[in-house]
Order: structure tokens, then C-alpha cells, then sequence
């Protein structure tokens, strides 16, 4: 079968080509989901980087940092996304750690991210007033919790998401059974 005069044709084969590179560009900057100009112009390569560990434990600090600014002026659902950001981040670079060391820091990295963002959701789920208590906020929370006690972690980080998961569990017990250690 020949090929049609049509294809032959230097400026439609460029043109396929072109189409076919932009289009894996856009798949790749669509892949990174990317914050700010600044960040897309880097981060769209840190899937397809060898060493994928440090530009994600690098973003995961980003991240928190930018939790932290954002609670400090009191944007909880900020402040909700970028530690969920800062969290999976860290995964990420737990995932492209190339040893044990690099695998713990960036486990502890991830720990603490998951536990800043199970306290933020126990201060929303927390009913102010008279308002009861929101348990499906708790919940969710205390699934953060038990998530960063499944994984191994240092005996500090383990001894506070006990700590966190105890509160909120005691949160979530029935009526005034709450204030009862």
C-alpha cells in the first residue's frame, strides 16, 4: 500500500510532529499539576528525572511552608490542600528514595505533614458553642492518624500520632463521654 501524495507533503510530516511534541509536553505539564508559572516550567520534568527524590522533598517543604503562611492568616482550606499537597509530595520522594536514610527522612517528612493535617481537620471538625461536633471532619482526621501509624516511623513521630489519634478518638465519643480521660 503506498502512502497518499498528501502525507509526503514536508510541511504536514513537520507538522504531525510538532503536534505530537506538544501534545506530550502538555500530558507531562498536566501530569505535575503545577502551581505557579515558575513551578511549571521545572516541575513538569521532575516525573521523568532519575533522581526524583530531592526536587520532591524540596516541593513538600514548599508545601508546608506554604500550610504554615496559610494558616497563620487563617485559610484553613488553604492550608488543608497544601498540606495534602506537602503530603503526597513526600510520598513521592519516599517512593524515588535511593536509600534507607533517604527513605526515613522522607517518611518523617510525610508523617509530619499527615499529622499537621489531621490537627487542622480536628480544630474544624471541633463544634464551637453550642454547635455539635462535626464527625465525618473527625473521622477523616483520625484516618490521617492511623495512616501515619501504619507506616514505620521514629518512636517521636510514632508517639504523636498516638497522641493525636487518642484525642480524636476521644473526640468522637458520644455526648459529654468526651471529657472523660
Amino acid at each position: 500500500m503506498a502512502v497518499s501524495q498528501e502525507y509526503r507533503d514536508p510541511w504536514v510530516l513537520g507538522g504531525l510532529g510538532l503536534l505530537l511534541v506538544l501534545s506530550l509536553g502538555a500530558i507531562q505539564l498536566y501530569r505535575s499539576s503545577p502551581q505557579s508559572l515558575a513551578e511549571a516550567r521545572t516541575r513538569s520534568l521532575v516525573a521523568a528525572r532519575p533522581d526524583a527524590f530531592t526536587p520532591n522533598l524540596q516541593r513538600a517543604e514548599e508545601r508546608l511552608q506554604a500550610a504554615a503562611a496559610a494558616r497563620e492568616v487563617g485559610s484553613d482550606s488553604a492550608a488543608d490542600v497544601a498540606y495534602a499537597m506537602a503530603a503526597e509530595h513526600a510520598w513521592r520522594a519516599r517512593s524515588a528514595a535511593p536509600d534507607e536514610a533517604a527513605i526515613s527522612a522522607a517518611t518523617e517528612f510525610w508523617a509530619e505533614a499527615m499529622l499537621q493535617r489531621a490537627q487542622l481537620l480536628q480544630e474544624a471538625g471541633t463544634g464551637r458553642g453550642l454547635r455539635r461536633d462535626d464527625n465525618a471532619i473527625l473521622r477523616d482526621a483520625l484516618a490521617l492518624a492511623e495512616q501515619v501509624l501504619a507506616v514505620p516511623t521514629s518512636p517521636e513521630t510514632r508517639e504523636r500520632a498516638e497522641e493525636v489519634q487518642a484525642a480524636i478518638t476521644r473526640q468522637l465519643r458520644f455526648g459529654p463521654l468526651q471529657w472523660l480521660p
